[in-house]
């Protein structure tokens, strides 16, 4: 019994010692940053066992005999309380970082010349987020007070990442995107306020917009009359009548026809009637252009019934008697290769009910089109001047899907685009005017080029440049990792952490997919969750239990010296 006396006392005084240790070390660090609270809790330990006496004074048998003595005793097990949460608090430094919900942060350590180490097998993980800035190789990296380098993914130059969304990434998509649909690795987020980015050439656009259904259509057919050009075999003034019906976009058909009983002078039969007449964006005639008097004059022949002259060819000039087009006016913006921005102009016409024209009209000292597609359903027809667009009776889009065409640049060096526009969000429905277009946006994924002049951090993890061009740009973004049992984790320190196989699974996703109120807050920082108040209390316990072992200790001492002088 003096025995157990001695070791229980013992091992307790060593666990109640190591408990104090646990407890000076939460005081201590009760200001730091990320740090998580070590709660020394104690075991039981069975460490003796005898077997049942033969005979006992409890019991006539051996068989039906109580054990016999086991001596007990404690020891100290610790707990680290990784996922209990400290306040978080705003601070005045603006890569300070705070998660407001589950996760850690995943940082790399450095390696021996101290850039960041490769490979993800030495990666730590903290919600220590007091980052700071360090300058290695012309890049300023985030890292943490020891030195660990934070890790993100990285945005390609549109601002996209794979399997991710982005608030500040291109809104369509690009063909100068490089990014996957898998998402990509961790690798160290920096970002360089200062740093110049080259631009980006428009190659894709889309277009969110609503057409008026209630716009003024283009009537088909139209008739116009000229009075002054034709004159019959007598010399008289004939009325002749042009009625312009469409074919199709640019391509219109023209009868000709003359009174069939004139009061004065005689009956005159047309050769060449009805006559194609084509145009181009801006509506100017293209043909017929056979007339010795110009391109959109017709040579018409007349043979009359009487008169003198019996036949005549008299030069009809159809510019100016041609349909009149109602059209909507728009712009697009288009960066050129050179990443140089022009106005590209575009209309509009309302042809019918549910029935539109798309054109391109650029200055012609700007820039020329070709290559006019429409692309529906995967079925690609090309345009020469007009692309239909057609919508269902509910407003929705019918066709096209997407309308691609190249515009080539008339500046030096400004090279050619080729751009396909998605047309999908595009609808029909009334409006309060009529005569404009609803736009709500038209994105695109050019841009000039431009210095950086700000970072934020978004609460979506989302490293966001703003540039003195205009845009924003995603650089990186800032993923948790879970755990399945993060309180399992390795404590390195109290604020750096390694995965252990008893932590289980570990995920790596964005911030966003833990749902609503999970955020990460930039110029804050999540403080120690250590209670004070808890500490001390524990403190007066531990110590306490630590003399009362120790009086234990003395009691049996003095025992056994009780014992020794008896034998002398």
């Amino acid at each position: 019994m003096i025995y157990g006396a001695f070791t229980n006392a013992s091992q307790a005084m060593q666990s109640m010692d190591w408990a104090m240790g646990s407890i000076s070390q939460n005081i201590a660090n009760v200001n730091t940053t990320g740090y998580k609270e070590k709660d020394t809790q104690f075991k039981t330990v069975l460490s003796e066992s005898h077997a049942a006496p033969a005979q006992s004074n409890n019991s006539p048998t051996q068989a039906t005999a109580t054990s016999g003595l086991d001596i007990f005793g404690v020891r100290a097990v610790d707990r680290n309380l990784i996922t209990k949460s400290g306040t978080i608090t705003t601070s005045t430094v603006w890569s300070d970082l705070a998660i407001n919900g589950r996760g850690f942060f995943v940082v790399a350590p450095a390696d021996s010349s101290g850039a960041p180490s490769t490979g993800s097998s030495g990666n730590l993980y903290t919600r220590a987020g007091n980052f700071q800035q360090k300058a290695l190789n012309g890049n300023n990296y985030f890292v943490t007070a020891g030195g660990q380098y934070l890790m993100g993914w990285k945005a390609d130059a549109q601002g996209n990442i794979g399997g991710v969304h982005t608030t500040a990434g291109s809104p369509v998509s690009s063909a100068t995107s490089t990014a996957t649909t898998a998402t990509p690795a961790l690798t160290p987020v920096y970002a360089n306020i200062g740093q110049s980015i080259t631009g980006v050439a428009t190659t894709a656009m889309q277009m969110v917009a609503n057409l008026p259904s209630n716009a003024t259509q283009t009537v088909s057919p139209q008739s116009f009359t000229d009075t002054s050009t034709v004159t019959d075999g007598f010399g008289t003034a004939q009325t002749l009548t042009m009625q312009w019906t469409r074919a199709s976009g640019d391509t219109w058909t023209v009868d000709f026809s003359l009174p069939p009983n004139p009061a004065d002078g005689s009956v005159g039969t047309i050769t060449g009637t009805p006559l194609t007449v084509t145009m181009d964006a801006n509506g100017k005639i293209t043909s017929p252009s056979t007339s010795a008097s110009g391109i959109g004059y017709q040579d018409l022949t007349i043979d009359w019934s009487a008169g003198p002259t019996l036949q005549t060819t008299p030069s009809i000039n159809l510019n100016a008697n041609q349909p009149t087009f109602n059209t909507i006016a728009e712009s697009l913006t288009i960066y050129d290769t050179a990443y140089n921005a022009h106005t590209l102009p575009v209309s509009f016409e309302h042809s019918g009910n549910g029935q539109w024209f798309m054109r391109f009209q650029p200055n012609a000292a700007d820039a020329t089109m070709s290559g006019l597609t429409a692309t529906t359903a995967g079925v690609t027809t090309a345009y020469g001047n007009s692309i239909p667009i057609t919508f269902n009776g509910d407003g929705s889009l019918s066709s096209p899907d997407s309308i691609a065409f190249k515009a080539t640049w008339t500046a030096a060096g400004a090279g050619s685009n080729s751009v396909t526009i998605d047309t999908k969000k595009l609808t029909q429905f009334a409006s309060t005017s009529g005569k404009k277009l609803d736009i709500k946006v038209i994105d695109q994924d050019g841009y000039a080029g431009g210095v950086m002049d700000g970072v934020d951090i978004a609460n979506t993890g989302e490293v966001i440049a703003h540039f003195n061009n205009g845009r924003t740009r995603t650089l990186y973004m800032i993923p948790v990792a879970t755990f399945v049992s993060a309180d399992q984790l390795d404590p390195i320190s109290g604020t750096m952490f390694r995965a252990t196989e008893q932590a289980g699974t570990m995920s790596i996703d964005s911030i966003t997919k833990q749902g609503s109120g999970a955020a990460i807050q930039s110029a804050a920082v999540e403080s120690s969750n250590v209670d004070l108040a808890d500490q001390f209390t524990k403190m007066i316990v531990t110590q306490k239990a630590y003399s009362v072992n120790a009086n234990v200790f003395k009691t049996a001492d003095e025992m056994t010296q009780s014992v020794r002088d008896l034998i002398t």
